[in-house]
């Protein structure tokens, strides 16, 4: 019996016996498989944290023989030269040092019309990605699981192309054709519709599906993806189709779901190579003490082995990160932050000019204030200044989007975040802590786990290190060696599905090719919108709205019939009435959607909510500062319809108004605009209206709807908008433009006056 197969390999290489013996397991074993197993990963690993002077004198040749070239390695052994010699011939023939795995996934991508593969996170498909995308000549589609991914994607990519002749672009759109050679369009399934009504301009070389699982995933966004996936096999034949998933065993699945053959133009393939090693533990929390474990017990240990120091204290104090996977409501009560309170005071204030820079322009986005600390006053962003980031659904997609550049650029110490960080984000951390651990979902603990280490360039083995509590130690073991199968038969041939009426009218829709694409609606929700019931509302709320034949009135003389022709519209496409907590939560939208009609930002309405439930008018008028001021009733978001919803105060009257949390409303502010008013709200008015108007030619319809799906009716705005501006952007750009089209945009004089930070935002059309 080998002394590794002897077990308990923790204790023996902390204690230093059999390092020889068992270092050359390891390395064997890696010579021959590569690293594709996660015990000799995990091998290595401790070899490198318990005896780190023995492990220099093999790290060259771990990284050479993982393939790790990218990190420069020399070689010192027979096996390492062997890889060295590798790793010449993957930079000759692709011009940088891929890994093998990363060469051959460029390999089949470029050889094959269809390819369907899947890889760890840590593989670094994204680098391959962006190769293809650097150097393809026309256009390509990269479609992505949500908006938090299309942000990652697009500044990647902005990175590595001549954005003065590529447009870089969130949506399908025909813009900058005097300058632009050719698009790149980083799409969700639901945006992806765009491209089959444009298709006679769109070149497509290759379009990505990213994260396909989704495919698998029992929802209206399930549908669409696969919806998405036929559509465009008959759309874009000479196009080629590449499915990328994380940790799958069958990503052939794909193929067989959709009808995709296997022959020498397309191939399928599963990857397993890992570009870090990982050490695991469990967090007792009874006694607030750390053990090592191993994810195969018969050769690492049997017992956990008590950890003479604190991982997530060790990596805040020597410069990491840590991860700290929890619930929602945790964060947003900010339990969290009490539960880890003590890892929290160990983070101090940031002095980096840079990260404070980026810090006030978070601030600045929300509306918080930055010293008034009597109101507007954002605790997100107190913490932020110690580097403790919060990440979750109910964050601002573009205040997400600077978290991720402040992580991703060293400034985090501890980031609380939830389920948004499971799908593709390029956020690795030096320790993940899984506080809420998800049983029956296992393909989302493997992302998560996958987020445990930093695959850096520095010439090193990258370790990371993974939490969790003992009562899971069992289940992570068998979710780690689980095989992670998607279904082959897609659930738009699945039949007697149990689901709510709503999604068999949607996957009816797609199978018969009856989705309004113009509208996001299904055949029967367009008609409805045609009835005599509808139509007839529309003319009142339309004399409601504007006080002339163009102009919109003030939102604060909006009255309450506004508000019911806007719910009757609602309640006669829904096909019944609305019970009161319904109602509540429609008002309150359709409040938030006129603000933003009229020209509100996001931070302004979010103070305008805070402004009315903190009753700051009356406290700033207060002569009695020792007075108890309670605060005003506020409703907050919830999803609707549902016959079942209880009223529900975001903000209660009966606490004191210095107790409002502002970031508990900006939050409620996002649900609204992006969950109710951006994913239902606005299509079904939009819809409305335009029915409506091409009926009776009535030209109030049409600003109306435009005001509904931009925020505005100003053409030059709205081209602003296409162009990839956002709304805050508008109020110091419009000055400057002398004139925009599906051309191009030009820019007058003015734009001499304008700021680095407002110049960069236009470079690329300058």
């Amino acid at each position: 019996m080998s002394i590794v197969d002897s077990g308990n390999l923790i204790k023996k290489i902390r204690n230093g016996e059999n390092l020889e013996e068992i270092s050359e397991y390891a390395l064997d074993h890696l010579f021959k498989d590569g690293p594709v197993n996660t015990v000799t990963l995990e091998i290595l690993s401790y070899i490198k944290l318990f005896q780190p002077e023995y492990f220099t004198k093999i790290e060259n040749d771990v990284i050479e023989i993982m393939g790790l070239f990218f990190k420069q390695p020399e070689p010192q052994s027979l096996k390492s030269v062997v890889f060295d010699i590798y790793s010449d011939a993957i930079k000759e023939k692709w011009g940088n040092d891929y890994t093998p795995a990363q060469a051959d996934i460029l390999n089949k991508i470029t050889s094959k019309e269809k390819f369907s593969f899947s890889a760890p996170t840590s593989t670094g498909k994204s680098y391959v990605f962006r190769h293809v995308i650097k150097n393809t000549d026309n256009d390509i589609a990269v479609i992505v699981p949500s908006r938090a991914l299309i942000n990652e994607y697009y500044d990647r990519v902005r990175e590595i192309v001549n954005t003065k002749e590529t447009n870089v672009l969130t949506f399908v759109d025909k813009i900058n054709t005097k300058r632009a050679k050719r698009n790149i369009f980083i799409l969700t399934p639901e945006r992806a519709r765009e491209l089959f009504k444009n298709k006679s301009w769109i070149n497509l070389d290759y379009i990505l599906f990213d994260e396909a699982q989704l495919g698998d995933e029992k929802s209206t966004r399930g549908l669409y993806f696969d919806s998405i996936v036929r559509r465009a096999l008959k759309a874009f034949p000479n196009c080629k189709f590449i499915f990328a998933h994380p940790f799958i065993s069958n990503p052939e699945a794909q193929f067989e779901k959709n009808n995709i053959s296997i022959n020498d133009n397309s191939t399928t393939y599963r990857y397993a190579q890992k570009n870090v090693g990982q050490v695991f533990y469990t967090h007792e929390v009874s006694d607030d003490k750390f053990y090592h474990f191993g994810t195969d017990k018969e050769k690492l240990g049997k017992k956990k082995l008590l950890a003479n120091y604190d991982p997530i204290e060790r990596s805040i104090k020597t410069g990491g990160s840590v991860l700290i996977y929890i619930a929602k409501t945790r964060i947003i009560n900010k339990q969290a932050v009490s539960q880890f309170q003590k890892y929290v005071d160990m983070c101090p204030l940031i002095e980096d000019s840079q990260a404070l820079d980026l810090i006030d322009e978070i601030r600045d986005f929300i509306g918080a204030s930055k010293d008034d600390k009597e109101y507007y006053n954002s605790d997100m962003i107190d913490l932020l200044k110690h580097g403790i980031v919060t990440h979750h659904g109910s964050m601002p997609l573009t205040a997400r989007l600077m978290l991720e550049h402040f992580t991703q650029q060293g400034y985090c110490r501890i980031c609380f975040a939830t389920s948004t960080l499971e799908q593709g984000i390029n956020m690795p951390f030096d320790v993940v802590y899984i506080d809420r651990f998800h049983h029956s979902k296992s393909l989302a603990v493997k992302n998560l786990i996958g987020r445990a280490g930093r695959s850096t360039s520095d010439k090193k083995f990258d370790i990371g290190n993974v939490i969790v509590h003992s009562s899971v130690m069992a289940s992570l073991r068998k979710i780690i060696n689980k095989p992670e199968i998607i279904s082959s038969v897609s659930h738009l041939d699945e039949e007697n599905e149990k689901f709510d009426e709503k999604y068999n009218e949607f996957k009816q829709a797609i199978n018969e090719g009856t989705f309004n694409d113009d509208y996001n609606l299904t055949a029967n929700d367009v008609e409805k919108i045609k009835s005599d019931d509808i139509q007839t509302l529309v003319p009142n709320l339309l004399d409601n709205v504007f006080y002339d034949e163009q102009n919109i009135i003030n939102p604060e003389k909006i009255t309450s019939d506004v508000y019911e022709l806007f719910q009757k519209l609602y309640e006669q496409y829904l096909g019944r009435l609305l019970v009161v907590a319904e109602s509540d939560v429609l008002k309150e939208a359709v409040k938030i959607m006129l603000w933003r009609i009229t020209g509100r930002t996001f931070k302004k309405i979010c103070q305008i909510r805070y402004a009315k439930a903190a009753n700051v008018n009356k406290r700033r008028e207060a002569k009695d500062q020792s007075v108890d001021i309670y605060a005003q009733y506020l409703v907050g978001y919830k999803e609707i319809p549902n016959k079942e919803l209880n009223r529900y105060p975001l903000i209660r009257n009966d606490i004191l108004a210095k107790d409002v949390d502002y970031d508990i409303i900006m939050y409620d502010t996002y649900d609204f605009l992006d969950k109710m008013i951006g994913f239902k709200l606005s299509d079904i008015y939009y819809a409305i209206l335009k029915e409506y108007s091409k009926d009776k030619k009535d030209e109030r319809a049409d600003i109306l709807a435009n005001y509904v799906k931009f925020g505005t009716a100003d053409p030059n705005e709205i081209w602003m908008l296409r162009y990839g501006f956002d709304f805050e952007d508008i109020e110091w750009l419009k000055p400057c433009v002398e004139s925009i089209g599906e051309s191009e945009i030009v820019f007058n004089e003015n734009i001499t006056s304008l700021d680095e930070k407002e110049l960069k935002r236009i470079e690329d059309y300058i």
